[in-house]
């Protein structure tokens, strides 16, 4: 540690003091009672719940309520974010985030430019009205807290070799209001980078973080370093990985550091290989903060001035009902399949007259029945919880004056191609029926994109006594009977739906 003279010492025990503030304060302070219910619900009944029964990725549904409900805590206590439609900058480690904010603003001391990964912390940047930046931060007690610009500017991966702390491992995040900063109904959030400096993309430290921080933005800006020469596999990863339905901008930073005709073939190279891997993207720009070069950044200010008109939706109900639905589909999925093996007992049981046999059938029953009896439970406890987050969250968004209505499942469902033949085998062998002496022609089209000659045959259309059930599908019409003819199956429902609709299965 350098040693640090008088005046520092007492700046830097002011600002621990203050990051350790444990007070009510800020806007959340008369709400402090239900947004300690929600983390309640968060924090002790979905564990406990899931001590019972939950999915192998219950750690990030956990983890991904978590980042959701720092978020929450944060448009709570510095309210000016809820009206903003927040734009993500991601990228590897020191690819250029902070700098690319700095030339928004025309400030190059506006951020820190090399925030240690290991901290995690999320910054806002909003537009402002002082010559000098406003800094808010949320520390870990939940609290608002007020730094200076020169504070803010200590936080960096060199401050504990620099003051022998690190303030910046008790806060969750920062907003940052720069007069330099031109649209009003945006913000940009400076996530940190999901890897190490010295692992150069390979290994993610922060990963999840920077998905979930990524995932609750309205538009992404996904920045690719030029030395690179090209996108990386870390990076076509990370981006597969993340919502499908935010839209997308990449851009190359650092074009200075090649020629011209270097940085056209690198964008080329990125947005060709993009389209390979299926990640769909708005555009691929290149973009060098040095004055003079011919990477000018009007067409990034263009896309900006543009997201600065949509429809504002914080979208914390959407984040918060996708963890719940991952839970309540794994649930779905487990009763399905305890079904399935009781339906099958019940066949062998049937076939054999062997009193070992049928005892030892009717043991597993009995744990299948168990087992189903307690997923049971943990479906209703689930829904308890759940109506009581969504009924706080709705009060909390009626004080606060943004519509926190708990989204409909239905709205919520993602529709992904399927395997029809899989599915339908499926469904047959729940209902016992054997297809072994059906003509394998008749299934071959169903894994291959090929027109579907037999297809009426294959689902027994012909049928006068299914003629009935299954016009309804091909006519695009209320499908009355599906629950009676799938199980209530909502996957089948999807895949069927979107066959009725023409689409190619």
């Amino acid at each position: 540690m350098n040693k640090l003279d008088e005046a520092t010492l007492r700046d830097r025990y002011a600002l621990l003091c203050e990051a350790c503030e444990d007070r009510p304060g800020g806007a959340a302070k008369d709400d402090e009672a239900l947004l300690l219910a929600l983390e309640d619900l968060i924090e002790q009944d979905l564990p406990a719940l899931a001590r019972r029964g939950s999915p192998p990725t219950f750690t990030d549904i956990l983890r991904a309520l978590r980042h959701e409900m720092v978020r929450f805590r944060e448009f709570c206590e510095y309210p000016v974010l809820a009206g903003k439609v927040v734009v993500g900058l991601g990228g590897s480690f020191s690819a250029g985030k902070s700098s690319l904010i700095n030339a928004l603003v025309g400030d190059r001391k506006c951020l820190v430019t090399e925030v240690d990964p290991t901290t995690s912390l999320p910054t806002y940047l909003v537009q402002g009205e002082h010559d000098t930046p406003d800094v808010n931060a949320i520390n870990l007690f939940n609290r608002l807290i007020t730094l200076s610009h020169s504070q803010f500017r200590t936080l960096t991966h060199e401050e504990r070799e620099r003051y022998g702390s690190q303030v910046s491992r008790m806060l969750k995040s920062v907003v940052v209001a720069h007069n330099g900063f031109s649209w009003e109904n945006l913000a940009l959030l400076d996530t940190p980078g999901y890897s190490k400096a010295d692992e150069e993309g390979s290994a993610r430290t922060d990963a999840s973080v920077a998905r979930s921080q990524l995932n609750s933005a309205r538009f992404i800006i996904w920045l690719v370093p030029a030395d690179k020469g090209t996108i990386t596999e870390d990076d076509i990863a990370f981006l597969a990985s993340l919502d499908k339905r935010i839209p997308k901008l990449i851009v190359v930073s650092r074009a200075d550091k090649h020629p011209p005709e270097a940085i056209g073939n690198i964008v080329s190279l990125v947005r060709q290989t993009l389209a390979q891997r299926g990640i769909e993207v708005l555009d691929v720009l290149p973009f060098s903060t040095r004055p003079r070069q011919p990477w000018s950044i009007t067409p990034l200010t263009e896309y900006l001035t543009q997201w600065d008109q949509v429809w504002r939706d914080p979208g914390f109900t959407q984040q918060f009902k996708r963890q719940f639905m991952a839970y309540e589909n794994y649930l779905d999925e487990a009763r399905q399949e305890g079904q399935r093996q009781l339906s099958k007992f019940n066949r062998i049981l049937t076939l054999s007259d062997d009193a070992g046999v049928q005892s030892d059938i009717q043991s597993l029953q009995r744990n299948s029945r168990g087992n189903l009896y307690q997923l049971e439970e943990v479906c209703q406890a689930l829904s308890e919880i759940q109506q009581s987050f969504f009924s706080i969250l709705k009060t909390l968004g009626q004080r606060l004056a943004i519509p926190l209505e708990e989204p409909d499942s239905l709205s919520m469902l993602e529709y992904a191609p399927v395997d029809l033949q899989t599915l339908l085998h499926a469904l047959a062998d729940e209902c016992g029926v054997e297809l072994h002496e059906v003509d394998p022609e008749l299934w071959r089209p169903l894994t291959r994109n090929l027109p579907m000659d037999n297809l009426d045959l294959v689902l027994r259309r012909n049928d006068p006594g299914n003629q009935q059930l299954w016009q309804p599908l091909m006519a695009n019409k209320p499908l009355t009977r599906l629950d009676e003819l799938l199980k209530r199956d909502s996957t089948r429902y999807a895949s069927l739906q979107a066959l009725g609709n023409g689409d190619n299965a």
